[in-house]
């Protein structure tokens, strides 16, 4: 028997969580690659301009113009334009240079690829340079270093990122998820074993997880002792219920029959008489009550299983509206029967499923005022068979639905009338003995009370 109100769904945390540690690690990982590029960037950007500031200081330093010229001269002859730009403009205009042709550029700046279009440097050049001038005796001197380390920086931290960060990320993430969905599978165990429990399937347990030292199989163990506790106090309280009604019984039976001889006799008044009529009715009650008790208890033991045999929802259900026409007719009340018109076979104890469709008519029969319509159905919805019992009486509100299945709960509003509170704990009993789900829920107006018979057939 299920849950009659369904649980919440269980979201997938540890994977959730895995997924947010492998983002914090690789935004970690490419921070500390981004920030560590960005500082030997820096520092090489400025040991090249320190370069162009002291090859420049040396120039400037020269007084005479012809000894200038002669260190120029030997310096331009020396340097390969690809990787340093040396050029000098006379006063004049004419120039010495290693290149033919070079932009006049003022102070200090990079030159990037796209502006050094139509300029031979020479094949294998430097994509971009540092241009820095300065004005010299004679003329002015303009020198430009290639930034090709730091291009080859960019290369080497590239290479590095992907031969380091991509396969640690790959296994990372590879062994994350493993243990992310590892855990998922153990919580989700315990999820469902919890959701067992709490719809009345103590005999629920979490799977062997393995690994004591695992703080998951450790709560799996505990969920387990837990339920096996709980399975034996409600054991031995369904017993000692069981007992009470046993020896209880007895007692009660012969008091109906004293009851019943002193109500035959002849030296009764008519007041005496009302009053032992009255304590029969009662005692009758009793007894009907612990007859239900005894009733649960031989059902929750499983023994009827073995006489189960295919019986026909559809025929059963027409032939218990039949008996209960007549009594639905004396109170005011409109009995319906809807069939689908193919059977509705399942396999079953015929007497417990005929009590079911009784013990539901005569709950809405009790329950709700003349003229209510009261609908027995039977239906197939995929591959189950379904038994549905609905009204239009005032219903039971939804959090009351779990606690009407509990035994001798009666609503306020039903404290007044007939019954001991244990037709739906029967019912209850029933369904679980037949594997199925019974659900309770709300007719707009009225209640309705559905079993879910999985595995049923049209034939």
């Amino acid at each position: 028997m299920s849950l009659r109100l369904a649980p919440p769904p269980l979201r997938s945390t540890p994977l959730r969580l895995a997924g947010i540690l492998i983002l914090v690690f690789s935004v970690a990982i490419l921070a500390g690659f981004g920030g560590a590029f960005w500082v030997v960037r820096v520092q090489l950007g400025r040991d090249l301009e320190q370069q162009l500031a002291q090859s420049l200081a040396a120039y400037t330093a020269i007084a005479r113009v012809n000894e200038l010229e002669e260190r120029l001269a030997e310096d331009v002859t020396a340097a390969d334009p690809r990787r340093t730009v040396i050029v000098f403009t006379r006063s004049d205009g004419s120039r010495i240079s290693n290149v033919p042709a070079f932009p006049d550029l003022r102070g200090t700046r990079i030159l990037r690829e796209g502006e050094l279009d139509g300029i031979d440097l020479g094949e294998g050049a430097a994509d971009s340079y540092l241009v820095s001038s300065a004005d010299v005796p004679g003329g002015r001197v303009l020198l430009a270093k290639g930034r090709e380390q730091i291009a080859e920086l960019r290369e080497i931290f590239s290479s590095v990122l992907l031969i380091s960060f991509v396969p640690a990320l790959v296994i990372a993430t590879g062994i994350g998820f493993w243990a992310a969905r590892r855990a998922q599978n153990r919580v989700e165990a315990i999820h469902g074993a919890l959701t067992q429990m709490t719809a009345g399937r103590l005999h629920a347990r979490v799977p062997d997880m393995g690994g004591a030292a695992d703080d998951l199989a450790q709560i799996g163990l505990a969920v387990n002792e837990m339920a096996g506790s709980l399975a034996a106090s409600m054991e031995s309280l369904r017993q000692v219920s069981a007992d009470i009604a046993h020896d209880l019984k007895t007692p009660i039976q012969r008091v109906s029959v004293l009851l019943e001889e002193l109500d035959q006799g002849r030296d009764l008044n008519p007041a005496a008489r009302e009053v032992v009529r009255r304590a029969r009715d009662e005692t009758d009650q009793i007894v009907r009550t612990f007859q239900a008790l005894l009733r649960i208890a031989q059902l929750e033991g499983g023994g009827a299983r073995q006489r189960f045999a295919p019986v026909d929802l559809s025929r059963l259900a027409d032939g218990m509206a039949e008996v209960y026409a007549p009594s639905a007719e004396d109170t005011g009340h409109r009995l319906t029967v809807e069939l689908d018109a193919a059977p509705a076979v399942v396999q079953g104890e015929r007497d417990l499923l005929g009590q079911v469709i009784a013990n539901l008519i005569e709950n809405a029969l009790r329950h709700t005022p003349a003229g209510s319509g009261i609908v027995v159905m039977v239906a197939h919805r995929d591959d189950a068979v379904l038994l549905s019992v609905c009204d239009d009486g005032p219903g039971v509100p939804e959090d009351e639905r779990e606690n009407v299945l509990r035994r001798l709960y009666r609503l306020e509003r039903s404290r007044t009338s007939e019954g001991s509170g244990l037709g739906l704990s029967l019912v209850a009993a029933i369904a679980d003995l037949h594997g199925a789900d019974l659900v309770l829920s709300d007719n707009r107006p009225g209640l309705c009370v559905t079993l879910h018979f999985r595995g049923g057939t049209g034939g």
